[in-house]
């Protein structure tokens, strides 16, 4: 979380509502997202089908939406355990409209439940005990906790509820044959999953990443040439000694995430905008950090440490620290996925209205464009149900009706003339009573819309109401200057199949080696001279071989070469694709 912090900002509901999606963003791993299998089952077609309605882009669609129940069903209680600690339920729980429509439609009183701390000690217990409730949602990118409930055998297989309780609801393939286990079925469906068929023919999502800087001072510098990463360093130096300050404090030249025990997302960005491939012509696995470009990048931020453009704070501030930083004008440029920022970009631009930042595509050296992520994804909470429920076929209607065109515009909107009205041109305006109750939390409390449990971005995405006040417009076209170079990850990753022999011991050495880099990492920046951060690197390397890397290598290969096969590409690499 990061990926936490990404995606649920990444998950706010404007693209400021994707934060998480990205970071899931920053943290997932050193290339990328998640991928797909390709087993048959359904249609290319979403569970919320029309989404036609939404971005048109679906050839057969189906009208999944749920039917209305004949009567009011007698409520049963279910529990819904989602393993975050710090989720929670976005209104009055019972109370509320959303919980009450649930209730009264499907007949389930939702009771959700959360862990205290986010070290998987209660899922474990609840496994261990056979003691899981009605509904559980976890992290589906994680390879652990899917498997696990699998293995247990307390998951019910959600496309036999599918068939049996809502034939209509027709899940996109891809997507369902992403969490498709061994023995054929899938146990569970994704939020934040953005299956290949939901695009429009020649749409491109934005990146993930997002290199900004601040366009006042850029314009005070004469916007000189930053197109490769010496001009830029150029660029930078020029903001430590012409501009300097800010509202009277030091400015931060370039900004970077938090390091944490394996690394830091920010670099993990720039090896996208430095190109580094993660795949070979030959179509072998790369380890980008192994990678030419990747030491480039590697050398930039130590340069720039060294000039003195990146704060020694940089190396122990916490996520607080930099919010304060970004929020205060105290920082020029930066790499992050900007989404996790939009509150601070807010809070500086109504201090300041000439306090914008501004996305532009880095390159390396050489001026080679920039390969970005985008943030497509075959999701991120996976949402399974216990074969033992009493309320199955209710909570299956629950979890169609939710990926239904009717029921994403609901979680998303609200109900029409009360919290949101149609504009001419299709897109929804939130009425002006709902927000006046926002920032006070009476509308959320009063309605309880925002339930991303079953959300899809895409799906609504294209619903909103194109923003008016300048802020927002600033930040809606933020990232747009880089969707020119963003591209399809979802093969960056080799997904590790848990039925391999060698799975626990490979996701053992995958974990102790990205621990040995994310210790040694800060040391290559902090060298004292580049020679000095070759060494560095070079010795993380020879280190990194030495604790196992060419068995993980060994293992990478082969995990990658299936992930395409499920894919049904040839090529993973954007820069491979012709």
């Amino acid at each position: 979380m990061k990926k936490r912090k990404s995606l649920v900002v990444l998950l706010g509901m404007t693209l400021a509502m994707s934060s998480l999606l990205g970071a899931c963003s920053s943290n997932n791993s050193n290339n990328g997202a998640n991928n797909t299998t390709n087993a048959a089952e359904g249609t290319n077609n979403s569970a919320g089908d029309n989404k036609a309605a939404a971005s048109n882009n679906s050839s057969t669609g189906t009208d999944n939406t749920a039917a209305a129940a004949d009567q009011k069903l007698d409520p049963i209680k279910v529990d819904w355990y989602v393993d975050l600690s710090w989720w929670k339920y976005n209104g009055d729980l019972g109370k509320d409209k959303f919980s009450t429509f649930v209730r009264d439609k499907f007949g389930l009183d939702l009771n959700f439940i959360t862990p205290a701390t986010d070290d998987g000690q209660k899922l474990a217990a609840m496994l261990a005990s056979s003691s899981l409730p009605d509904i559980i949602t976890y992290e589906g990118w994680k390879d652990d906790p899917g498997y696990k409930l699998y293995k247990s055998g307390n998951l019910a297989p959600m496309d036999e509820l599918i068939a049996k309780y809502a034939p209509e609801f027709k899940p996109y393939q891809d997507v369902a044959d992403w969490y498709r286990q061994s023995d054929g079925h899938f146990y569970g469906l994704p939020n934040y999953a953005y299956s290949k068929n939901e695009l429009k023919p020649g749409e491109r999502l934005e990146p993930n990443s997002g290199f900004t800087l601040r366009k006042d001072i850029m314009e005070k510098l004469g916007n000189p040439d930053i197109s490769t990463a010496d001009k830029f360093m150029t660029v930078l130096e020029r903001v430590k000694n012409e501009i300097k300050t800010y509202d009277g404090k030091p400015i931060v030249p370039l900004q970077l995430y938090e390091f944490s025990d394996q690394g830091n997302g920010s670099v993990n960005w720039l090896q996208q905008y430095f190109a580094t491939p993660f795949e070979s012509p030959d179509g072998k696995y790369l380890d980008v950090r192994f990678q030419e470009k990747y030491w480039e990048g590697v050398k930039f931020l130590n340069e720039a440490y060294r000039k003195g453009l990146i704060s020694q704070d940089n190396f122990t501030d916490k996520r607080d620290q930099i919010n304060e930083k970004v929020a205060s004008g105290r920082v020029f440029s930066m790499l992050t996925a900007s989404q996790d920022f939009n509150d601070q970009f807010k809070t500086l631009f109504n201090a300041d209205n000439n306090a914008e930042f501004q996305a532009f595509a880095l390159r390396n050296y050489n001026g080679d464009d920039p390969y970005l992520q985008d943030l497509r994804g075959y999701g991120w909470l996976l949402t399974s149900v216990n074969k033992n429920s009493k309320a199955a076929d209710r909570i299956t209607k629950l979890i169609a009706y939710l990926n239904s065109k009717e029921g994403q515009d609901l979680v998303a909107f609200g109900w029409e003339g009360e919290t949101y009205t149609k504009n001419a041109n299709g897109t929804y305006t939130m009425t002006p009573e709902y927000k006046a109750g926002e920032s006070s939390g009476e509308s959320a409390k009063k309605y309880g819309i925002g339930f991303n449990l079953q959300q899809d971005w895409l799906t609504i995405k294209d619903l909103y109401a194109k923003p008016t006040e300048p802020v927002d417009i600033y930040l809606a076209d933020m990232k747009k200057p880089l969707v020119q170079y963003s591209y399809d990850f979802n093969a960056a990753t080799p997904k590790f199949d848990p039925e391999n022999p060698q799975y626990n011991e490979m996701t053992e050495l995958r974990t102790k080696l990205n621990l040995l880099w994310g210790r040694l990492l800060p040391k290559m920046i902090l060298a004292g001279s580049e020679d000095k951060a070759k060494q560095t690197y070079d010795d993380a390397v020879a280190q990194m071989k030495k604790a196992g890397w060419d068995k993980l290598d060994a293992f990478n290969q082969e995990m990658y070469q299936a992930t395409k096969k499920r894919l049904g590409v040839e090529f993973g690499w954007p820069g491979n694709i012709k």
